[in-house]
């Protein structure tokens, strides 16, 4: 019963399927608010694939969804076979039943450092499959066996793009970055 006051947010935003039917916009802030008038990435593009479907955590605000779009576009460019993408919103955004605080309002989105395959990853796949840890089991650095110039030129792309606020990573992943831009 929705109109009970002992049950959640979190099962009431968890267990709606379907966007408000509202204009598009953020209400809040990244772990205190809702989403209106979300958009779906769609779970299959031609340069990404959303995983953990069964989350039903892949809306957005629309200009989180084009920049997604327009990120895995890039990806192919510069060396990144396209994007798994995670965690987004639910589609009304608001607080999850399980895992993030932030994801709220359809801004934010996760975009594992693990390659797109060259297939479509079955529904199986996409639950069990883990990201790549690409940070040394010290957590001093990334680990040298499974970060690539590849992974400096996906999150470079990412944080071009004019609509990037920020990009939050590891501290080894940031040190990492640091490194291989030099001067830029």
């Amino acid at each position: 019963n929705p109109s009970d006051p002992k049950v959640p947010a979190k099962e009431l935003f968890g267990r709606a399927p379907t966007p408000a039917n509202l204009q598009a916009r953020a209400i809040g802030f990244y772990s205190k608010g809702c989403l209106a008038g979300g958009i779906a990435l769609p779970v299959n593009g031609p340069t990404w694939q959303v995983m953990r479907l069964s989350r039903n955590r892949n809306w957005g605000h629309p200009e989180l969804v084009q920049m997604l779009e327009r990120l895995a576009a890039k990806a192919p460019k510069v060396g990144w076979n396209g994007l798994l993408v995670g965690d987004m919103a639910q589609a009304r955004g608001g607080p999850m039943m399980t895992g993030h605080a932030s994801h709220q309002v359809g801004l934010d989105a996760d975009i594992w450092l693990t390659p797109m395959p060259d297939r479509e990853l079955t529904r199986l796949e996409r639950e069990e499959m883990s990201a790549t840890n690409v940070v040394r089991d010290d957590w001093l650095d990334v680990d040298t066996k499974l970060w690539t110039p590849a992974h400096f030129q996906i999150i470079r792309a990412a944080a071009q793009d004019p609509k990037v606020e920020r990009i939050l990573v590891n501290p080894a992943i940031k040190k990492a970055l640091c490194r291989e831009a030099g001067n830029d």
